[in-house]
C-alpha cells in the first residue's frame, strides 16, 4: 500500500561557496515530510542575474537559456526517481531519491527492458491470436449440434495443451519482466499484463473469447495512439499525465471518428488500468482519477404493439423470411437474446412451480439467469418447430441461422412490412422488456431476473414508460387528489403524520413536533 508523500524541489543559490569572482552555485534541495537533501546543479549564476521570485536565471546571464532548460530537466528527473523509489520501497526518503538520482540507469540497460517488452508483447499477440483461432475450430467442430469425431477430438486437446504450455511459458516472463522492482513499468506492460490475465481466465471458461478479441483491438487503438500523439511504441508509467486520458478519448472521435460512447469505453478502460498499476505498487497514484466517465444513453427504438401485429399477421413469399419471423417474435415474448435461442435445447425447458413450461438458461454474456414462464405464443412456435429437420440434427428447438443471415433477412422483413424502425436481433429484447413486461405493470426487479440482467441499472436502459403507462399512472393520481368534479380533495387529514382529530371534541389538533 501507497503511503501519501510530499515532495518539494526547491532551487537556490548556496552564498557560502560563492567563486572569486562572485558567481554563486545553484543548488537543489530536495524535501520529504519534512527530511532535506540537497546537491549542486552544477551552475554558477551572478546575484544580479537570478530571479529569485521564479527560481531561475535571467537574461541578463549569456548562458540563461542553457541553465534554466538544465534546472527544469534536474526537477522533472527528482521527480521521476521519487516516483521510483516509491514503487521499489513503498516509502520514499530525501536521502534515497538523491541517492537514485545521482545512480541513473545506463542507456544500454533501457535499451535492452525495451527490447525484452517490445519481443513480450508481440509473442503474447501471437499467443492469443493462436488461442482465438483455436475457439473458432472448436466452435466449427460443434456447428449445428454436431460432435466431433474421436480423432478430431484428439487433435483439438492436443492443440489445447499446447496452448497451455506456451500461456504457462509466457507467464514466466512475464514474472519477470513485472516482479522486478527497479525496472521500470510501461503503459503497454500494464495492458499485456490485463491481455495475459484475461488470456488464462479465458482458456478455463471463465471469459469469453470474444471479449478478449475485442481487448486485442483496444490494444492496436492505444498503439495507433502512442504513435499518432507522441511518435512512441510506448510510454513510462511516470511520464504519463492527467492529459493523455482526454487525449485519447479526443484522438478516436476525431481519427477513428467512433460515437462518444465508444471512445468513453476506451478511457475508462486506461483509467481501471491505472488503477490497476498503483494496486500492484507500480506508480503512487492514478493521475486519471478526477477524469468522470461518462455515457449517453443511446435512444433504442422498437416495435409498437399495432407493428407487431401487422408482422405477426403477414405471411412472405419466401418460406425462409416467415421463419425468421416467428424465431423473432418468440424472441419478442421471451426476452431471450440471439445466442440464447440459438442454443435452447431441450432440457433448457422445466415445468415451474405453477405446472407451467418455463425457460431457464444461464446468459453466455453475463452469466446471470434467464428464467420466466412460457406464454402461449412462444409455446405455440416451440410446438410448429419440434420436428424441423434442422432442429432434429442439432438437437435444438428452433431452426436459427448465423446471425448475419438473420439480421439480414429481418431488414427484408422491415422492407416488405413498411416497419418504420430497423428489426434487427437485439430489438426483440427491448420489445419484450417494454411492451410485454415493464409497461403491463411488471416491476422493474422482475423484468431484469427475466432479462438475465446482473444490475436492475442495465435493466434501465432497456426500459421506458409509454404514453399508456403514463396516462394510466396520472389517471390513477387523479383518481386519488380530485373528485368527479375535478375540485382538490382535501389532503390535511391523509397526508400530515402531526395532525390527528380528537375524538371527544370533533376537532382536528397539532401534535407537538419532536425535536
Amino acid at each position: 500500500m501507497q503511503v501519501q508523500q510530499n515532495l518539494a524541489i526547491l532551487l537556490y543559490l548556496k552564498r557560502k561557496k560563492a567563486s572569486h569572482d562572485g558567481r554563486i552555485p545553484i543548488y537543489v534541495r530536495i524535501t520529504i515530510d519534512g527530511l532535506q537533501e540537497e546537491l549542486s546543479s552544477g551552475c554558477k549564476v551572478l546575484t544580479a542575474n537570478w530571479d529569485a521570485e521564479h527560481k531561475q536565471v535571467t537574461s541578463g546571464d549569456r548562458k540563461w537559456k542553457a541553465i534554466n532548460s538544465k534546472l527544469s530537466k534536474m526537477k522533472t528527473d527528482i521527480e521521476r526517481h521519487f516516483y521510483l523509489v516509491q514503487a521499489k520501497a513503498g516509502l520514499a526518503t530525501a536521502e534515497l531519491v538523491k541517492a537514485s538520482y545521482q545512480t541513473p540507469v545506463s542507456g544500454q540497460q533501457q535499451k535492452l527492458e525495451k527490447l525484452e517488452n517490445a519481443a513480450f508483447s508481440a509473442d503474447l499477440d501471437t499467443l492469443i491470436d493462436q488461442y482465438i483461432k483455436y475457439c473458432e475450430k472448436v466452435k466449427k467442430a460443434h456447428a449445428d449440434g454436431r460432435i466431433p469425431g474421436t480423432e478430431k477430438q484428439i487433435l483439438l486437446n492436443i492443440e489445447k495443451e499446447g496452448l497451455e504450455k506456451e500461456i504457462n511459458q509466457v507467464t514466466e516472463r512475464a514474472h519477470m519482466l513485472l516482479d522486478k522492482k527497479d525496472r521500470q513499468k510501461t503503459f503497454l506492460l500494464i495492458v499485456n499484463d490485463f491481455l495475459l490475465n484475461f488470456l488464462q481466465l479465458a482458456l478455463t471458461g471463465h471469459r469469453s473469447p470474444n471479449t478478449l478479441e475485442k481487448w486485442m483491438g483496444r490494444k492496436r487503438r492505444y498503439q495507433d495512439f502512442l504513435q499518432y500523439r507522441y511518435r512512441l511504441d510506448d510510454m513510462p508509467l511516470h511520464q504519463i499525465k492527467y492529459p493523455f486520458i482526454e487525449e485519447v478519448f479526443q484522438y478516436l472521435l476525431v481519427q477513428h471518428q467512433v460515437i462518444e460512447n465508444t471512445a468513453m469505453k476506451y478511457a475508462q478502460c486506461v483509467k481501471e488500468m491505472m488503477d490497476r498499476a498503483v494496486a500492484k505498487g507500480w506508480i503512487p497514484a492514478n493521475v486519471f482519477v478526477i477524469f468522470k466517465c461518462q455515457y449517453t444513453d443511446p435512444d433504442h427504438d422498437w416495435l409498437s404493439m399495432q407493428e407487431f401485429e401487422v408482422l405477426r399477421n403477414t405471411t412472405f413469399e419466401k418460406e425462409k423470411l416467415n421463419v425468421i419471423r416467428d424465431i423473432f417474435i418468440f424472441s419478442s415474448f421471451t426476452g431471450l437474446a440471439y445466442q440464447e435461442v440459438r442454443t435452447l435445447r431441450p432440457e433448457d425447458i422445466i415445468t415451474g412451480i405453477d405446472g407451467k413450461q418455463w425457460i431457464t438458461k444461464r446468459r453466455q454474456k453475463s452469466d446471470g439467469d434467464e428464467t420466466l414462464p412460457l406464454l402461449p405464443l412462444p409455446l405455440a412456435i416451440l410446438a410448429k418447430y419440434k420436428e424441423h429437420p434442422l432442429c432434429l440434427r442439432r438437437r435444438v428447438l428452433l431452426p436459427v441461422p448465423t446471425n448475419e443471415e438473420y439480421n439480414r433477412c429481418l431488414k427484408e422483413i422491415g422492407k416488405e412490412t413498411k416497419i418504420r424502425i430497423i428489426l434487427k436481433t437485439h430489438k426483440s429484447r427491448y420489445f419484450f422488456a417494454n411492451e410485454v413486461t415493464y409497461n403491463m405493470g411488471v416491476p422493474l426487479k422482475t423484468v431484469s431476473k427475466m432479462l438475465g440482467h446482473k444490475s436492475v441499472k442495465t435493466t434501465e436502459v432497456y426500459v421506458r414508460a409509454n404514453r399508456k403507462a403514463i396516462s394510466e399512472s396520472m389517471e390513477q393520481v387523479e383518481g386519488k387528489l380530485f373528485d368527479k368534479e375535478g375540485n382538490l380533495k382535501s389532503q390535511s387529514t391523509q397526508t400530515n403524520p402531526n395532525n390527528t382529530l380528537d375524538e371527544s371534541k370533533g376537532k382536528l389538533i397539532q401534535m407537538p413536533l419532536h425535536r
